[in-house]
């Protein structure tokens, strides 16, 4: 089985990308840098601003207004990405590997003259994850390990400043989905059954802990259903994943979308 049979709501890699979607991404590229540019500027100066009280205000006031245009450049280069994948050659896909290369640069001198801001970590790590997705399109597996890793590594940093947020508990399993699918692309399999793995470990601690919670609960059924489809045994992983969905059914915690993946798990188990 592929990962291609997974539903919708799972993070999916965008295969094509039209000339217009990354005009809009280079053009988004460029002002974010240019954002977190004068949030540098503005930073630095708000913490030496401190000679006179009326500069220091509207310095600090300033600096705050770029602070968060920077954040928001950094959501929007996010968003861009997410539009669909980067289907390029040659020079085109070696421009775009630049521009990333070059915001990534960018966001992490943000990220250090933040003091290391939770929330700018936060948007860094989500901005690697669609980071890996994009260089996976681009047909650049070894990028995509190393953005979907350096994602990882800072969510489980947050993750750990913060051990009652399962929110954030939640989003060390999404990132290792991605990782597990960058080191699959790279011909590591293994490593790549160890992500998944892990990811389900996520998913099956935070639906115990918050069974009331829907999107945890769903989450445990996608990360089994993930590793069905890359052949981690396939019929247990697909007939607990059914039950689930059953019980989640009586209990009224699905959308109709999401009783549909009961006949679709059913027809792939039926395959095996």
């Amino acid at each position: 089985m592929q990962d291609n049979s997974l539903p919708v709501e799972q993070p999916r890699v965008q295969t094509s990308v039209s000339t217009g979607s990354t005009a809009r991404f280079v053009v988004v590229a460029v002002i974010a840098v240019a954002a977190i540019a004068a949030a540098f500027y503005f930073w630095r100066g708000q913490q030496t601003a401190a000679a006179q009280l009326a500069a220091a205000q509207a310095q600090a006031a300033r600096a705050e207004q770029n602070f968060k245009a920077a954040k928001d450049a950094i959501d929007a280069i996010v968003a861009s990405l997410g539009e669909g994948g980067a289907n390029l050659a040659g020079a085109q896909a070696d421009a775009m590997v630049t521009i990333l290369g070059r915001v990534e640069g960018a966001v992490d001198a943000l990220v250090k003259e933040s003091d290391n801001d939770p929330d700018v970590r936060r948007r860094e790590a989500a901005m690697y994850v669609q980071f890996a997705s994009t260089y996976l399109a681009l047909g650049n597996p070894k990028f995509a390990v190393d953005s979907a890793q350096k994602g990882v590594a800072i969510f489980r940093a947050l993750a750990a400043a913060q051990p009652n947020n399962n929110d954030m508990q939640s989003n060390i399993g999404l990132s290792l989905q991605k990782l597990g699918e960058a080191l699959r692309a790279s011909g590591d399999a293994r490593a790549g059954l160890a992500a998944d793995r892990e990811s389900l470990d996520v998913a099956r601690t935070l639906a115990a802990k918050d069974p009331g919670n829907r999107q945890f609960r769903t989450d445990v059924v996608l990360a089994l259903w993930r590793l069905a489809s890359v052949g981690d045994d396939p019929r247990a992983r697909l007939t607990e994943a059914i039950k689930l969905l059953n019980n989640l059914k009586l209990a009224a915690m699905l959308t109709p979308a999401q009783e549909e993946w009961i006949g679709l798990l059913t027809t792939e188990l039926g395959k095996l």
